[in-house]
C-alpha cells in the first residue's frame, strides 16, 4: 500500500453520516429515479495530476472487489503513464447535496491501432447504484472519439474479490471477443451515450449528461 495519508482518509466518519441521510431520503422516494435525481449529482472529470496521483495510487492498491483487473502501480507508475503519451488517464470525483464522495473511479486507457484498451477500471463501492458506472463509460466513449478509435477493448480478470463486476462489461453492452479468454469489446458506431442523473462539473460550469 502507498504510504501517502490523503484527505480522503480523513472524512470517513463524515461520508458514513451523509450516507445516513441519503438512505433517509431514498426510503420517501417513489422510485429509483426520482431518488437520483434528488441527489444533484455532479462529478469533476479530468486527466490524472500531481495532487491526484498518490490518491489514484492508493486506489489501485487497495481496491478489489470493483476492479477489473486487479493491477496495483505506486506512484512512481502512476506518474510515468500520465506523462506517456500512449496512455489517457482519467479520474473521477462526485458529490451531491449531502456531501462530497471525494475521488471514486480512475480510468486508465491505452492507445492500440484503432481502438482504446481499458487497462484499468476501479470505482468506489459506496458509489454504487448511482449511475456512474454509465456516466464514466461515457466519458471514455468521448476520449475514444476524441483520437478517432472505433472500439473500446475492456479485459475482466477474476480474482477471488472481484465477482462482482463479472458482469460488468456485458451488462455495459460489450460483446465477448471469444469464450477462451477474458476480452470484451464496444462497438463505438452503434453505441448511444446512456443517461445518468450526474452532470459534469467543470471551475464554473456544469453539464447535465
Amino acid at each position: 500500500e502507498t504510504s501517502s495519508f490523503t484527505p480522503e482518509d480523513e472524512q470517513r466518519t463524515q461520508q458514513y453520516q451523509e450516507e445516513a441521510q441519503r438512505a433517509v431520503v431514498q426510503k420517501q422516494c417513489i422510485n429509483e429515479d426520482e431518488f437520483l435525481l434528488s441527489l444533484n449529482m455532479h462529478s469533476v472529470v479530468k486527466s490524472f495530476d500531481k495532487f491526484s496521483i498518490p490518491r489514484v495510487s492508493q486506489l489501485t492498491q487497495r481496491s478489489n472487489q470493483f476492479n477489473l483487473r486487479t493491477v496495483r502501480y505506486t506512484e512512481e507508475e502512476i506518474s510515468a503513464i500520465t506523462d506517456s503519451d500512449e496512455y489517457i488517464t482519467l479520474d473521477f470525483t462526485l458529490e451531491d447535496k449531502y456531501g462530497d464522495y471525494g475521488l471514486i473511479s480512475v480510468i486508465i486507457l491505452k492507445k492500440q491501432s484503432d481502438a482504446l484498451f481499458i487497462d484499468t477500471w476501479i470505482m468506489s463501492c459506496r458509489v454504487l447504484k448511482r449511475g456512474m458506472e454509465k456516466f464514466v463509460l461515457n466519458q471514455i466513449r468521448q476520449q475514444a472519439n476524441m483520437i478517432g478509435a472505433k472500439e473500446i477493448i475492456g479485459e475482466y480478470l477474476p480474482t477471488a474479490k472481484n465477482g462482482m463486476v463479472k458482469g460488468h462489461y456485458h451488462e455495459l453492452g460489450f460483446t465477448k471477443c471469444d469464450e477462451g479468454n477474458n476480452l470484451w469489446t464496444l462497438n463505438l458506431q452503434s453505441y448511444s451515450e446512456y443517461p445518468t442523473f450526474i452532470a459534469v462539473k467543470t471551475a464554473d460550469i456544469q453539464e447535465p449528461v
